[in-house]
């Protein structure tokens, strides 16, 4: 389940998607506590709605670590390229710890506490920041999640971001999906803007091959320049 976790966040991200933990709708005392890990190679890294690697390719690495009481951890960085007046940033890194809640009912719950940050960034501003992610999922199918921060890109301005994802199996390799988010960085002079993906991913052993479109309202602000804009992303990963 932490793994499946990573690999929609490599979606949105691209595997920081964040969307959330718990492909299957099992008891905490039925789950056993596993380490797991994913790397990627994406054509683009794109997460709500905006180029994070400048259109280049990214590479993509993360760890996770899942107890059988629900709790989880883990590591995820990411190669990016991004230019500002304020400085240059080509490596995110992304610390995060949470509780995943399975009910008997077919719903999963999670909240989860991150920690991005820029090693290396260059200028005298410093972008980290922390974000708390509430989300939930019913027959592993649909899926909701609310962000929040109180220091977007330690601008020291409040972050919201909400978003509605819908998976379905395909035969046995393929699943195809769609999802719809808003971004609220209003606080720090962008308006809010909607942004969406269609793809299909599929999976040969512990190779996932993902295929998924792109696309955004107009950004403003600062974030202008980093509008996804309609993209087509490739996206290859190898579990471990």
């Amino acid at each position: 389940m932490a793994m499946t976790y990573r690999m929609r966040m490599n979606r949105l991200c691209p595997s920081l998607v964040l969307t959330f933990l718990g492909s299957q709708a099992l008891l905490p005392n039925a789950r056993a506590s596993e380490f797991s890990g994913v790397a990627t190679l994406t054509t683009e890294y794109i997460y709500r709605g905006l180029r994070m690697s400048n259109g280049d390719p990214a590479i993509q690495l993360g760890l996770d670590y899942e107890h059988d009481s629900g709790l989880f951890a883990g590591v995820w960085a990411s190669t990016i390229d991004i230019q500002s007046a304020m400085g240059e940033r080509d490596t995110e890194l992304i610390y995060y710890a949470g509780f995943l809640y399975a009910a008997e009912l077919p719903i999963t719950a999670t909240i989860t506490l991150l920690r991005y940050s820029y090693p290396g960034q260059t200028g005298m501003h410093r972008y980290d920041y922390n974000e708390v992610l509430i989300g939930a999922t019913w027959l592993e199918r649909y899926s909701i999640e609310f962000g929040y921060t109180r220091d977007l890109y330690g601008l020291d301005r409040i972050g919201r971001h909400w978003e509605l994802r819908s998976e379905w199996p395909v035969a046995n390799t393929w699943v195809i999906g769609v999802a719809l988010g808003g971004n609220d960085m209003s606080d720090a002079g962008v308006s809010h803007y909607l942004h969406w993906d269609v793809g299909a991913s599929a999976r040969f052993s512990r190779l996932t091959f993902d295929l998924r479109w792109y696309d955004n309202e107009q950004t403003d602000g600062f974030a202008a320049q980093l509008s996804a804009n309609s993209q087509l992303v490739l996206s290859i990963s190898a579990a471990f």
